[in-house]
């Protein structure tokens, strides 16, 4: 909703939605009705209604949000970056920068929070130039980068390089800053890759299909040429093949759609099981899932009533090319049956788990070394537990430093564990025993799982929150609005992001900053 519109002036049609509130509260209010009164006689110069007073209300409470938010990130102590890239309207590449925490702020409950601290405009999308960026916006919010703890980006090559990439540089300066790639862009290329595998079928979906389907839902009343392209396309569809590989993608997609949806979310627990649990089943089905598929595609052949066999394959004369060659009569060493699976499901299925185990091999790194902690109540033995919080502890060092005590986490949790498991019925997950903890006022009795648990959830999983920040530049800078400032474009970005917070801004102070920064001769008071 614009908050200007053609007119700025009080009483006027087509004004602002700023000034027809002051308006609507004119109607209830007597000193506002006279200081309107006052102001459209001309008695009075500063009547605090014009465009200008509007953006400096907005910027002060954009600011108010920020202090809120980098307010509560300073007492978490450590953080994640979460940043992507997009163009606007204007076609500037802008720059989404959100910040994730275990939140404290709160009394008796912690919540894992992604916060929104604006959009900024990117000139350099290199490597150092997106790391320079970064760097000099933690600055200015007095966030230090040694308490960084994680770091959640795109696949771009610019952002995940190994050598000059944002991630490689931000280790350089904080080697405890974790790169996790975003799990759904990994899918994402997971699936890509796989659709490169079989060009062919590929082809055939993104073209023929989509132009049957639509002819055929729009066959009624339609002139006779379009009818007759309509089931021309839809008799293509009466092939067995495609069938099968209609099959075989959506139990492909079925299993990557359970792991896409748990990707959103803002906790890691079951992604590293449910990526295995996808491999496992990737794995199960290239070598049984072919015939499977068959048996489901022959039964719904019968049910659209096409023909549940393949077609023959056509002959492929080759030209001999020396005098003594034999010649070919174009007969196929394989029956159709046996070539589709090998030009199509053995490609598409290998492509899919060659792809998924290497873009999710940070993922699996990640999980081996902080998959302990996911299910207090499944530690059994000490010595066990005792090597994993030590390898947990050589993984939080730096420099002879480390965030926790490998020996204390260990006994902290022996300790902690018959607790919670007379409290809690399911599994204890690392958010019940930091609330268990916060609950009690027990941060002094077990600092290491308390420091370790917080860091546990403060990795990023998906860049999710980042994108979702990109509808809110759509919404924003539209085409009319397409020379709105920088400046503007962050500031109701994090309004509109952070709207539970700037709801809930003490509006008292907001009044008074704002009166101690316009006042000319004397202070305005509340």
């Amino acid at each position: 909703m614009a908050f200007r519109r053609s007119s700025d002036k009080l009483f006027t049609p087509q004004n602002s939605k700023f000034l027809g509130l002051i308006q609507a509260l004119a109607k209830f209010d007597p000193v506002m009705q006279k200081h309107l009164a006052l102001a459209i006689k001309g008695d009075t110069s500063d009547h605090y209604c014009g465009k200008n007073i509007q953006n400096e209300l907005i910027d002060l409470m954009s600011q108010k949000v920020n202090d809120e938010i980098i307010n509560r990130v300073l007492k978490a102590v450590y953080y994640s970056i979460i940043a992507d890239c997009t163009p606007d309207i204007s076609r500037k590449e802008q720059l989404s920068l959100t910040i994730r925490i275990v939140d404290l702020s709160l009394d008796i409950r912690v919540e894992i929070k992604e916060y929104f601290l604006g959009f900024f405009s990117v000139s350099d999308s290199t490597g150092l130039g997106l790391t320079e960026v970064l760097i000099e916006l933690l600055t200015k919010h007095g966030l230090e980068i040694s308490n960084c703890r994680g770091q959640g980006y795109d696949n771009g090559s610019n952002i995940k390089g190994k050598i000059n990439g944002v991630q490689k540089r931000i280790l350089n300066l904080n080697p405890l800053a974790l790169y996790v790639p975003c799990g759904n862009h990994s899918l994402n290329l997971v699936i890509s890759d796989s659709a490169r595998s079989s060009v062919k079928f590929i082809a055939f979906f993104v073209g023929d299909v989509h132009d049957a389907l639509i002819a055929l839902s729009e066959i009624e009343g339609c002139n006779p040429e379009t009818a007759h392209e309509a089931i021309t396309l839809g008799e293509q569809l009466k092939d067995l093949s495609f069938l099968v590989s209609l099959i075989v993608w959506y139990d492909v997609l079925f299993q990557v759609n359970i792991v896409s949806k748990t990707l959103q979310e803002k906790g890691i627990t079951q992604c590293a099981k449910l990526l295995k649990s996808c491999c496992s089943f990737l794995e199960n089905y290239r070598k049984c899932g072919f015939k499977d598929a068959i048996i489901k595609a022959k039964d719904l052949a019968i049910e659209l009533q096409v023909e549940p066999v393949f077609k023959p394959l056509k002959r492929i004369i080759r030209v001999k090319r020396h005098f003594d060659e034999p010649a070919h009569d174009g007969i196929y060493l394989f029956s159709p049956e046996k070539k589709l699976e090998i030009d199509f499901f053995n490609p598409l299925l290998d492509t899919s788990l060659i792809s998924m185990r290497e873009r999710f091999i940070q993922l699996e790194n990640y999980s081996e070394v902080w998959g302990f902690l996911y299910n207090v109540d499944s530690l059994q033995k000490r010595e066990e537990i005792l090597k994993s919080c030590l390898a947990l502890q050589s993984k939080l060092t730096v420099n002879l430093k480390s965030d926790i005590n490998g020996i204390l986490l260990c006994d902290e949790l022996m300790s902690i564990k018959p607790f919670l498991s007379e409290m809690v019925k399911d599994k204890i997950t690392p958010i019940i025993v930091l609330n268990f903890i916060k609950q009690h006022k027990m941060q002094d009795l077990y600092p290491n799982t308390w420091i370790a648990m917080r860091i546990l959830l403060t990795i990023p999983v998906t860049v999710a929150s980042g994108e979702r920040s990109f509808s809110k530049v759509k919404l924003i800078k539209t085409y009319l609005r397409s020379t709105m400032s920088q400046d503007r474009l962050s500031i109701l970005g994090t309004l509109s992001m952070e709207k539970n917070i700037a709801e809930n801004l003490d509006f008292s102070t907001l009044i008074k900053d704002f009166g101690d920064k316009k006042a000319r001769k004397i202070n305005l008071k509340i």
